[in-house]
């Protein structure tokens, strides 16, 4: 509507132009340009801020927007320069267990956000899921989660200890993933982490 509406100012003040030559529509004329570039300035704004924030969140395949997702190679790369442990999401776009652990990661406010940033998150659905045995532990069922030091290493006993002790990379609830992620950052504290204070 506001769009409309200063396209509607903008053709009337050319029109004025048009009908009185005098000093005044000519100042109206520098108006209705003036509108006509907020108008742009506005359009290519909207279109500055929307653009990154969509492509920002292209890894989340919604498991949390708000979250700073990664790709294998890039959230490995990460983990050896900042010195933080990564939390590695493996799962299928066809996987209704899948789809069932999406809403446990959507909240901005909850412990898995939090917990998030001391992390380095990798997310890796359907073929991007890695083929390696290290990367399967127990078996390639999904969705599975995977702790690995800031040097790429699988650390192989945190596991799911509230869950099946048969797919113990395996997670249906929060509170699980939240105590997994507590128990890594006590293990693999990332630089500047004080696990005393902060868990």
């Amino acid at each position: 509507e506001i769009i409309a509406h200063l396209l509607f100012r903008a053709r009337r003040t050319e029109t004025t132009f048009k009908i009185n030559c005098s000093v005044s529509s000519q100042v109206r004329l520098i108006g209705g340009q003036l509108i006509m570039s907020l108008l742009l300035l506005v359009i290519v704004g909207v279109t500055i801020v929307i653009v990154p924030a969509a492509e920002a969140n292209d890894l989340a395949r919604g498991f949390g927007d708000h979250i700073d997702w990664k790709s294998m190679d890039d959230g490995l790369t990460l983990a050896r320069e900042s010195g933080k442990p990564a939390m590695m999401l493996i799962h299928k776009s066809w996987c209704s267990a899948c789809k069932a652990l999406k809403p446990h990661f959507q909240d901005p406010a909850n412990e898995i956000t939090k917990l998030s940033k001391h992390f380095v998150m990798i997310n890796l659905s359907d073929d991007e899921e890695p083929k390696e045995e290290k990367y399967g532990p127990d078996g390639k069922y999904i969705p599975r989660i995977l702790f690995l030091d800031s040097q790429g290493e699988v650390d192989v006993d945190l596991q799911n200890i509230e869950g099946n002790p048969n797919y113990v990379y395996f997670y249906s609830e929060a509170t699980e993933v939240v105590a997994s992620m507590k128990e890594a950052l006590r293990k693999m504290p990332p630089q500047d982490f004080d696990p005393h204070a902060e868990l």
